[in-house]
């Protein structure tokens, strides 16, 4: 029971952070800095942080085995830097609101492969939950205005794509922590990310767009409060609670994003987006319903949830 209340409290605290970054990154936005930059630099400091840490911490940790390089590099190409590349090449191609919308349908593809694979049961409870934070995120994104979503092929294609990727993340990292320990399966999905993100995006061209000291010093706070921390939290959160859970609950992240845009960019909130922000707390309050029933299948250890 506490260990699947800290697991809701890990992921809603990373969703947390993940909707404040949003005020954040709109700020470097505001500055002309590439979107391309910003989803780099927040992989790369973060995992240049962590591999120190570990390296003058608990360097045994950093020492692994190819096929455990092999899953990371999975884990760190296919569901950090997926995700972030398509979800923000769907904002490109789309808006915000349809971008965010598409990824938080995540929650009923994860439901439905972990009852396919056998992980945990698709209920009326988890049904009734994605599909009230759904709504939720619907409403508090404002995407009942019609301008607010805008679709094109290659961005619809994007979006589904980003929620595929985010699914992907949250079903193979609940995998691999059931054997890999959370500091090494973290650090090195961030490192090989950031990898991949140094192919899309080399040194040299990043060297020649001039960017300047103090900018760096916003993309360093955004790698920690966007990335470091948050990704850190839902790693942890997840191996406490079930994946289908662990992504209802991370809908927390819009509603924060656009309240926190209210707060310190003084953005309107209309009643509607109000009420959505109130439909998607409803549902983290759904997900405590009938916490803890039997009925698991045997292969699966309950989360208490």
């Amino acid at each position: 029971m506490m260990k699947s209340l800290r697991g809701y409290f890990l992921i809603m605290g990373g969703a947390t952070l993940w909707g404040i970054s949003a005020t954040l990154a709109k700020h470097l936005l505001s500055r002309e800095i590439d979107t391309v930059l910003i989803v780099q630099s927040r992989a790369s400091f973060s995992a240049l942080v962590l591999f120190v840490a570990l390296l003058v911490s608990r360097p045994a940790l950093l020492r692994i085995r190819l096929p455990d390089a092999f899953r990371f590099a999975v884990l760190g190409i296919c569901g950090v830097a997926g995700a972030n590349f398509t979800y923000y090449f769907a904002i490109k191609e789309t808006t915000v609101a349809t971008a965010i919308l598409i990824q938080h349908t995540a929650p009923l593809a994860v439901m439905f492969y972990a009852s396919w694979k056998g992980l945990e049961r698709v209920t009326g409870v988890k049904l009734g939950a994605a599909a009230v934070s759904l709504l939720g995120c619907f409403l508090a994104l404002g995407a009942y205005h019609v301008p607010g979503l805008k679709i094109t092929m290659p961005g619809l294609l994007s979006a589904f794509g980003a929620m595929i990727t985010y699914a992907f993340l949250s079903v193979y990292s609940k995998h691999l922590l059931t054997v890999h320990n959370l500091w090494s399966m973290t650090t090195y999905s961030l490192l090989f990310a950031s990898m991949f993100w140094l192919v899309v995006n080399p040194p040299w061209e990043i060297a020649s767009a001039g960017i300047a000291g103090d900018v760096w010093a916003d993309l360093v706070l955004l790698a920690i409060v966007s990335m470091l921390l948050p990704q850190t939290m839902f790693f942890a959160g997840i191996r406490l609670i079930t994946p289908t859970r662990a992504v209802i609950t991370a809908t927390l992240e819009p509603v924060v994003a656009i309240t926190s845009a209210a707060a310190f960019l003084g953005e309107f909130l209309e009643a509607l987006q109000v009420v959505g922000a109130v439909l998607v707390l409803a549902s983290l309050v759904l997900l405590q319903l009938n916490r803890g029933k039997k009925g698991v299948p045997a292969t699966v250890q309950p989360d208490a949830a």
